[in-house]
């Protein structure tokens, strides 16, 4: 088929869990829930208090999120629900919390969510420290002064484990959308002595040892833990952190004294602002949330940008969208619209938007406005946000612990429709990762790579070329040549090839179509689609048995979708008409 295949996803319906075991304290939460969320949490909990704090969740979270089922199976769901209650009796209070962070983390979505960090007010702490996950590595970004030699040093182990068992560890914990969030998230909850007490990651929270390499050496840190609230969640989220990130805490950073401190870290506390970079002829546009925060509207403030647009020698328009963890969706229409109103703009060499894992909410809704109505390059990493997502969380207070998980309340569709979308994220054809190196020199690695863009020959064309030449074993090598590029290693052309082949098809260039769909199934081999549409291609080309091999195996694919249906009653239509 011409669009391209995926597994269903979206809500069903919402069904609520049924627990014989927890219906007597369901019935108390309502009156209980009316009062304020900004009541101390109380200073001991016993068990039965919370049996009835799961209950009241196990109860509301199906009721108030959209399709609590689309990841987690309810029966999977209630196991876990009567597994945890067994065990409350013999877990002390920061083990239960975790555990509740970690059943509501299985329903599976970036806005479904307890947070664990201090903020929640849940009497967490944290270590003194920041942690990053960069291309090359989780690294100690800042930690107290007299550990200033360890700094910059790329994290191998914490207390019991190794980085990537922590990393495993910390995992079902952590509410997202896609591998992003988690390596936005997992970092912060790395440092809450809670969370690895919990995990099993240290014997002692109250001393922790981190090991980092550092210039061939291993160095071991030891640091015990700040009070709660001592810490800003901001230093976890974004780069370079500064003084209001660690509070009164004493903490050098990994930043190299003098170095510039690059556009995209350089106002992180204002909603908009813009700025004009003449000797590149490049106008700087960045929105760290989705809102109408600060001295201008969101509207206001796109309409400035293409006000200067309008009126500047302009070579290209950088929208910087990285910092930007969403926030109202209807206030995005401008940004497009602004957009396609201008030509000489919206063009693949002039338009640029920098995403990465931080792109999240309305900042990913605003992404796939951009990458359907506009012809954007996106650069960056790939987006923290999925293009179509859950989202809109409403809190679910629990009445003892006073914990606020949040459900997602919305399905938010604003690409493909299901079934033809599955990607988790969106991802930049111009893949530009920050670095450690880069950090501390004070080095954008996306604005030098637009910078450095030139216009190349299209992909598709590459391998029709190819085809041409030597067949579809070419066009596989040129294909292969491509992806190596570092700058394509995130790009994703399924669809843009799938679109290719059959428009050679239109064309009437079958063998070309062949051969690019063919590369198709060589790069997705697990999409349904793409042996779909190969198998239109060999029998348009009067290939018959490789056309009914192709159905098949898309047939077998999806024995229960729609997709699936197609292909098989297409390879009983050639079977049936005979050679």
């Amino acid at each position: 088929m011409l669009h391209r295949g995926s597994r269903p996803r979206g809500p069903h319906g919402t069904r609520i869990v049924a627990l014989a075991t927890l219906v007597l304290v369901v019935s108390a939460w309502p009156s209980q829930a009316q009062e304020s969320a900004d009541r101390p949490r109380p200073a001991y909990l016993s068990a039965a208090d919370w049996i009835e704090d799961l209950g009241v969740l196990a109860t509301r979270l199906p009721e108030v999120h959209r399709d609590a089922f689309h990841t987690i199976s309810e029966e999977d769901f209630r196991r876990r629900v009567i597994e945890l209650e067994r065990r409350i009796p013999e877990l002390a209070y920061h083990e239960i919390v975790v555990e509740l962070a970690r059943l509501v983390a299985a329903i599976g979505d970036g806005h479904t969510r307890l947070w664990l960090t201090d903020s929640q007010r849940n009497g967490f702490r944290r270590y003194p420290i920041v942690l990053y996950d960069f291309a090359d590595g989780l690294r100690l970004v800042a930690a107290p002064r007299n550990h200033a030699h360890a700094i910059g040093g790329r994290v191998i182990r914490m207390g019991n484990a190794d980085t990537a068992e922590a990393m495993r560890l910390v995992e079902p914990l952590v509410h997202r959308d896609n591998e992003m969030g988690l390596r936005r998230i997992a970092p912060l909850y790395l440092r809450i002595p809670e969370v690895l007490d919990a995990l099993g990651i240290v014997d002692d929270m109250e001393r922790a040892t981190i090991v980092v390499e550092k210039d061939g050496r291993e160095i071991a840190v030891e640091v015990g833990p700040l009070p709660a609230n001592r810490l800003s969640d901001d230093a976890a989220f974004r780069l370079p952190p500064g003084p209001s990130d660690f509070g009164d805490a004493d903490l050098v950073s990994m930043r190299e004294p003098g170095a510039p401190v690059p556009l995209y870290l350089r106002h992180p506390d204002r909603t908009h602002w813009l700025e004009w970079l003449p000797e590149s002829g490049t106008l700087y546009a960045q929105s760290n949330t989705i809102s109408n925060d600060g001295p201008e509207t969101m509207a206001d403030f796109y309409a400035r940008v293409f006000a200067a647009v309008d009126s500047l020698p302009l070579e290209r328009l950088v929208i910087d969208l990285r910092n930007n963890d969403g926030g109202n969706n209807f206030l995005n229409t401008p940004v497009f619209l602004g957009i396609v109103r201008r030509p000489e703009i919206d063009l693949p060499d002039r338009l640029f938007v920098v995403i990465g894992r931080t792109t999240f909410s309305a900042a990913s809704h605003l992404v796939t406005y951009l990458e359907r109505f506009t012809n954007a390059t996106f650069v960056g990493e790939p987006t923290g946000g999925s293009p179509n997502h859950f989202g809109d969380a409403r809190p679910v207070e629990l009445p003892n612990s006073r914990l606020r998980p949040a459900a997602s309340t919305i399905y938010w569709q604003n690409s493909l429709p299901v079934p033809f979308e599955e990607r988790d994220w969106t991802a930049p054809e111009i893949a530009a990762q920050l670095t450690a190196d880069d950090w501390a020199r004070g080095v954008d690695p996306a604005l030098e790579a637009i910078f450095a863009h030139r216009r190349e020959e299209p992909l598709t064309e590459r391998l029709v070329r190819a085809a041409t030449d030597g067949g579809p074993a070419a066009a596989w090598a040129a294909f292969e040549a491509w992806k190596d590029d570092p700058t394509h290693a995130y790009a994703e052309v399924e669809r843009e090839l799938n679109v290719a082949g059959y428009r050679l098809m239109d064309e009437e260039r079958l063998e070309a179509a062949v051969a690019v769909l063919y590369v198709n199934t060589r790069a997705y081999p697990e999409s349904v689609n793409v042996w779909d549409s190969l198998g239109d291609a060999y029998r348009a080309a009067g290939r018959r048995g490789e056309a009914i091999e192709a159905y098949e195996r898309a047939a077998a694919m999806d024995p229960n979708g729609s997709l699936g249906a197609s292909a098989g009653l297409k390879a009983s239509e050639l079977r049936e008409a005979g050679p």
